[in-house]
């Protein structure tokens, strides 16, 4: 199913999907969600923006920008639909999604913009930077947890932005007085976390198997090369508090 209004000309303006995260470590969830969201919205590119200094995530020390960004170069490899994006390690201060969007706006001011968040995190939308200008920038598209079914009715615009924004019954979402749309997707993912890449990867350190032992565990979490990563560069071998 595809979430596009009509059918795109040839000349039409690119669509742009901007899914952030700390990816620590990315692993394949983070891109079997990018790849079915992309499929259902007709999205020509899904950049996976590196956030640096998450403002909502200040008490774990996560692995280095340096790391981090490296597994994500290896996690979408040549895929032509992925795009690694260091503009937020790039940023000194807190990494706000508001900048990060005024910057790609700025970049490519023709494209039409799609931040993709999971369900959780725009369950605490109304605490981020400046969120009632979120929808003046790009479309949001809500996805839900792997496996699970949507929510019932559509998210909810931010508090700040609500008298902006109205309900729109074929889209079953709210088009923002922008032009721009805040829509819930179901995801067809894989039910994976990096907390659990993380532990696994803290176990088969603590258990002594072998680098190649220990690089089969992760692979089907992470894909191999990403995994072989985090063992020659001994990520994630103590076991969170």
């Amino acid at each position: 199913m595809s979430y596009a209004e009509t059918a795109r000309p040839a000349d039409t303006l690119s669509r742009i999907g901007i899914l952030g995260g700390t990816f620590d470590p990315v692993h394949l969830g983070h891109l079997a969600s990018g790849r079915h969201t992309a499929a259902a919205f007709d999205l020509d590119r899904v950049l996976l923006v590196l956030s640096a200094r998450p403002p909502h995530k200040p008490d774990r020390r996560p692995a280095t920008d340096k790391d981090r960004l490296a597994m994500l170069k290896l996690a979408a490899g040549n895929d032509p639909l992925f795009e690694v994006s260091d503009l937020e390690v790039r940023r000194s201060g807190p990494s706000y999604m508001i900048d990060t969007l005024h910057e790609f706006r700025a970049k490519e001011p023709n494209a039409e913009l799609f931040l993709i968040l999971g369900v959780d995190a725009y369950s605490i939308i109304d605490t981020w930077h400046k969120s009632g200008e979120l929808l003046a920038q790009a479309s949001i598209i809500v996805t839900t947890r792997p496996g699970e079914p949507g929510g019932q009715g559509p998210p909810q615009p931010p508090v700040a932005a609500r008298e902006s924004c109205c309900y729109h019954p074929p889209i079953d979402g709210f088009t923002h007085s922008s032009g721009h749309t805040l829509r819930a997707h179901a995801i067809d993912g894989l039910e994976i976390s990096a907390s659990r890449v993380r532990a696994d990867a803290a176990r088969s350190e603590r258990q002594g198997l072998s680098k190649d032992a220990r690089i089969e565990a992760l692979t089907p979490l992470t894909g191999r090369a990403v995994a072989a990563y985090i063992v020659e560069q001994n990520l994630y071998t103590r076991e969170e508090n």
